[in-house]
């Protein structure tokens, strides 16, 4: 009885590290993109960026 309760408990463990991670590339992947078109946008010649 112990061993099937761990058993589930590992599998929640893994399906919610999956879903975080998830959700953080997507996160990381919207927010980086933001950061890059607001950089080309505003950027002068002497900014360093272009």
């Amino acid at each position: 009885m112990e061993t099937s309760l761990l058993i589930q408990y590992i599998i929640i463990a893994i399906m919610v590290l999956a879903a975080s991670y998830s959700i953080f590339r997507i996160f990381r992947k919207n927010f980086s993109a933001r950061k890059f078109d607001s950089k080309g946008k505003n950027c002068d010649s002497d900014c360093g960026c272009g």
